[in-house]
């Protein structure tokens, strides 16, 4: 086996756990709220909150990935959204979570995934061969569509068989 293809199946899978764990994360929290507040109002400030931070940084998240070390920015910013995850953990285990710490929460972790993403993509030209790019792109989309499909699904079995906490903990590790 060529040294890249042995990078990459590294990466695919720290990537499928990572971005797996986090849409689980992500749903839990949504259908948390939904279950604790019945209410739509606050459900859509916890998307906004979750989904605003990207769409304003993904822009020039990329500049400053290109000039800073994609391998470090991508440990880094998991790092910070795991940090994040283990905050609310804890906030969960104490019930101390309140309405604006899910926001903050929510908006911090998106913050740390609007580095993530760019710094990913821009990291496969200088791992692969140019050949190999669109199969590798390919099953990338593959992680992606998996985590968005079953991400919800598992997020949903999980919040209804244990606490939140261990399912925040479950995006930490």
């Amino acid at each position: 086996m060529n040294n890249w293809k042995k990078k990459f199946i590294i990466i695919w899978t720290g990537q499928l756990f990572s971005i797996l764990s986090s849409a689980v994360a992500q749903f839990a929290i949504v259908l948390w709220i939904s279950l604790k507040t019945g209410s739509a109002e606050v459900l859509s400030f916890a998307t906004i909150a979750a989904l605003l931070p990207q769409i304003l940084l993904g822009p020039f998240a990329g500049v400053y990935v290109d000039r800073w070390s994609r391998k470090w920015t991508m440990i880094g910013a998991d790092g910070f959204v795991a940090l994040c995850s283990a905050i609310m953990a804890v906030l969960f285990y104490f019930d101390c979570m309140d309405l604006w710490l899910i926001y903050l929460l929510l908006m911090l972790r998106s913050i740390g995934s609007a580095f993530h993403a760019p710094a990913m993509k821009s990291s496969i030209p200088l791992l692969a061969p140019a050949r190999e790019l669109t199969r590798i792109a390919g099953i990338n989309q593959v992680i992606q569509s998996v985590s968005t499909i079953c991400g919800p699904a598992i997020g949903a079995v999980l919040i209804v068989s244990f606490d939140m906490t261990l399912v925040m903990l479950l995006d930490v590790i």
